[in-house]
């Protein structure tokens, strides 16, 4: 599999520098609108405020607004002809908060909809906290037009800020409040004509040709159940499994998963507090017979804190290769 990777290289010519800027990064600038020193200011406090990311639970430096456009071949066994070519977008970690702005979501959603792409996968985290935030982004990402779907699956922060709360000790109430904030995420965005996978798949078919795609409830959740996502999954069909968390990968991977698509990491290593128990953090990692498993570095500005974590846009080209062995 080729895979071209672009990074910030640094003391290379002006030239060669702005034309790898035009082929592979997005510039936005939220803040380019109407209004004076109020608008100075409030540029000013949210800057601050993005330095400590998601709300000051990790500080460090904020990148820019300026992604990583990704472009990676997914070869899958079995595919038909008719899905060979076909493109996945792949998004994560919007954390739609007061932090995150609603113009720079628009403008995220704009540059995924110029890509034309036939799904779009968005891997959790969709809010940071609170239920006017899932509202507010189930609007913005109900804006996506892929030409056949666009599909999610739910990441810690859909459960609540201070997920997980399932650990022992916690009350039930509160188990229970998490939970009931997952199932709202999950409805805001299906309203919005958005797939939310919650341990199940879903099929397309296109042409006598199949591709399957498994969501998971986040890996920290209680509810998290890859026994019963693949239990009326087709064992015959290439498939892409959706989970936030890339600790869960290789699990997904013996039950059946082709490839596997997570984010959660912002494209660093988590500190002890928020932890993975793999080394996971960003881009393409082999699982073992000729699976894989690709963590997007997400859109949000959470945990910025060096050049290859900026935000991401991955888009994948579906490949056929050969048959899908049982």
């Amino acid at each position: 599999m080729r895979v071209w990777e672009h990074g910030v290289v640094q003391a290379v010519g002006r030239r060669r520098e702005a034309r790898e800027q035009a082929m592979n990064e997005l510039f936005f600038d939220p803040w380019v609108e109407r209004g004076g020193g109020r608008r100075l200011v409030r540029k000013l406090v949210w800057a601050t405020a993005g330095a400590c990311a998601l709300g000051g639970l990790y500080p460090g430096r904020l990148e820019k607004h300026w992604f990583r456009l990704e472009h990676h071949e997914m070869a899958l066994p079995g595919l038909g002809r008719a899905f060979d070519g076909a493109r996945i977008a792949h998004i994560s970690d919007v954390h739609s908060s007061l932090i995150v702005l609603e113009r720079y979501l628009r403008q995220c959603v704009d540059a995924v909809n110029e890509l034309d792409v036939d799904f779009v996968a968005i891997t959790g985290d969709v809010i940071s906290y609170g239920r006017y935030f899932a509202r507010r982004v189930a609007k913005i990402l109900g804006r996506l037009s892929p030409r056949i779907a666009t599909l999610a699956c739910l990441g810690n922060h859909d459960y609540g800020l201070f997920f997980p709360e399932h650990a022992e000790g916690v009350r039930a109430g509160r188990r229970e409040a998490k939970t009931a904030l997952a199932d709202y995420v999950a409805d805001q965005l299906a309203r919005q004509d958005i797939f939310v996978m919650l341990n199940e798949p879903r099929v397309f078919r296109r042409g006598g040709a199949a591709i399957q795609f498994v969501g998971l409830e986040d890996f920290w959740s209680a509810r998290y159940d890859v026994r019963r996502a693949f239990e009326s999954a087709c064992r015959d069909l290439p498939t892409v499994a959706l989970v936030h968390n890339p600790d869960a990968a290789a699990e997904l991977a013996r039950h059946g998963a082709d490839f596997v698509l997570a984010g959660h990491t912002h494209g660093a290593r988590l500190p002890k507090y928020m932890p993975t128990k793999t080394d996971y953090h960003a881009g393409l990692y082999p699982l073992g017979d000729n699976k894989h498993l690709y963590v997007n570095r997400g859109i949000s500005h959470g945990r910025r804190i060096n050049v290859n974590a900026r935000p991401e846009i991955t888009v994948f080209t579906l490949r056929s290769r050969g048959s899908k062995s049982m």
